[in-house]
């Protein structure tokens, strides 16, 4: 998949800005951006990779890269830094992503070298949480704040802390890994070692993963979901393909699982709403560790709105100290 964006011409307050690549590196895309100052000049997106593991996404990275710099016809010896924004934990001195739990296979990767080698030009490795956090704060819902907590809920859970107008990073820029507070101790283990953390109860995998245990046990009202999930494939691949799919086990993602929600099966409901509290209870541990004077909420989990945002709200309401 590529997503092509090219902007019109550059504004005269910021024609002598100079010209910067922004890449965003998560667990399913590689979105990339050509900018001068906050001025997007070009952007695409590629899929990360079927195999995650270093060699083929990096080489999909440097791909997009050219191709982003390709799309406003300028030169890469006109590029004058790169910054990347990558999965945590990683060591934002050095630019080794460490082990981060959505991109297996990536054990003390030094990306900020290989971009440097490959580019010839600086390049800054930051979280991409901690990046995402930064951006709010200057340009987006978090102007204006001093003191401010960004979470983006996707495949994982990153976040980012903006305390009194600075970003928190730690000893080595691995701080803030709010995804990973213990939300229930009880919980189902996290790809980061953890138990109960709040990936593994709110975020998209979660979601899915919580919802094809359930269809695998054939149990709980699950049969309501796997007729929705078999009539969506139906109706988006046509029938012939989707009676041949059907002999195979069903999967679903959590989209389907939110379509599923927005069409009244009851466990497609109860999934989100036991997400949606796992939100919560996180939130209210923001509030109360940081006492920021805004959250921000970011990433695709959230474009589920209501059905999700509205537990977490009540949950907030009944649960954070006034």
């Amino acid at each position: 998949m590529s997503k092509d964006y090219a902007a019109s011409e550059v504004p005269t307050q910021f024609a002598h800005l100079p010209l910067v690549v922004g890449i965003d590196l998560g667990g399913t895309q590689i979105r990339t951006a050509v900018m001068r100052g906050p001025h997007l000049l070009s952007r695409i997106g590629l899929l990360t990779a079927e195999e995650p593991g270093p060699d083929k996404v990096i080489s999909r990275m440097i791909q997009a890269v050219h191709q982003a710099v390709n799309n406003v016809d300028i030169s890469l010896e006109q590029i004058t830094g790169i910054g990347i924004g990558a999965p945590g934990p990683l060591n934002e001195k050095t630019g080794v992503l460490i082990s981060p739990p959505n991109l297996p296979g990536w054990q003390d990767i030094p990306l900020r070298d290989i971009f440097h080698e490959h580019f010839q030009c600086p390049v800054h490795v930051g979280n991409d949480a901690n990046v995402a956090a930064l951006g709010e704060y200057m340009f987006g819902a978090g102007r204006g704040s001093q003191d401010m907590a960004y979470l983006t809920i996707s495949t994982g859970v990153g976040s980012g802390v903006i305390a009194n107008g600075q970003l928190l990073t730690g000893a080595i820029g691995a701080a803030v890994e709010l995804g990973h507070m213990t939300i229930d101790w009880h919980g189902p283990r996290c790809k980061c070692g953890n138990i109960g953390c709040l990936e593994s109860l709110a975020s998209g995998t979660a979601i899915a993963r919580q919802a094809n245990e359930r269809i695998a046990l054939d149990k709980n009202g699950s049969a309501a979901l796997v007729a929705f999930a078999l009539s969506k494939q139906s109706h988006e691949m046509g029938t012939d393909t989707a009676q041949r799919r059907s002999t195979t086990p069903i999967h679903v993602d959590a989209q389907m699982v939110a379509q599923a929600a927005a069409s009244g099966i009851p466990l497609a409901r109860e999934i989100i709403r036991s997400a949606a509290e796992a939100l919560g209870v996180g939130l209210v541990n923001i509030m109360h560790i940081f006492n920021p004077e805004v959250i921000i909420l970011g990433g695709s989990v959230t474009k589920i709105g209501e059905p999700l945002l509205g537990p977490a709200r009540q949950i907030v309401e009944e649960r954070a100290m006034r």
